[in-house]
């Protein structure tokens, strides 16, 4: 199998490895990126126009250093659908985290472990550090790069494995929001202890669902 895991005549999903651009910066050519090595099973997707028009049928992105999965829209109406979703926050994305406990950045406490708990940790976020490589979880609106409230749904998937799910998603959001709960993601060299550039970060986006054209609730799983 290819990187594209699922596909129907609207749309596909594309599992993405660690260490690629879903899409490429403006000016870019789409080689080297998710989006251009999905397209070679998929070449409609570069048709669609997108966020940005570089960006084609990309639905959602996904930061380089995380892996898993990403929707591409194969027409016009279906991207248009899908913005339509994810503007009612009906897109959710469900990742799974392998984290370790290390209080630096931590500014919130989440309840003690038990197996499958949920809770909610919600917050802003402003740009931080030397050209803004990382997001830091506010309280302060005032201080804030958007007055938009990011939440993540933290689940107890097992020892030192969480589940986050989320709808809006801000860059960088739930690295920087499990590190707020004390429990950064191993391998991440900006929120959590690990300083090596090359570590590889156990995050990877395994599941997504939607509502479709037709009302049905559309969901796609790795595990």
């Amino acid at each position: 199998m290819g990187l594209v895991v699922f596909r129907n005549a609207d749309f596909i999903i594309a599992d993405k490895p660690h260490g690629i651009p879903t899409v490429p910066l403006k000016g870019q050519e789409a080689e080297g990126t998710l989006l251009g090595m999905a397209a070679a099973e998929c070449p409609e997707i570069l048709s669609v126009r997108g966020h940005n028009p570089w960006e084609c049928g990309a639905v959602h992105r996904l930061d380089t250093a995380t892996s898993g999965l990403v929707v591409f829209a194969r027409t016009q109406e279906a991207f248009d659908h899908l913005m339509e979703v994810q503007k009612k926050d009906l897109l959710e994305k469900t990742y799974e985290a392998r984290v370790v406990h290390d209080d630096r950045l931590r500014g919130f406490d989440p309840p003690a472990f038990r197996l499958g708990a949920t809770f909610t940790i919600m917050s802003y976020f402003r740009s931080y550090g030397p050209k803004s490589k990382e997001v830091r979880a506010i309280q302060d609106i005032k201080r804030a790069d958007t007055p938009v409230l990011y939440t993540t749904y933290a689940t107890y998937a097992g020892q030192d494995i969480m589940h986050c799910m989320i709808t809006r998603g801000f860059r960088h959001q739930i690295r920087a929001h499990l590190a707020w709960a004390g429990l950064p993601i191993d391998g991440d060299p900006l929120y959590g202890p690990c300083t090596s550039p090359a570590a590889t970060l156990a995050l990877d986006c395994f599941k997504v669902g939607f509502p479709l054209a037709g009302g049905e609730r559309f969901s796609f799983s790795k595990i």
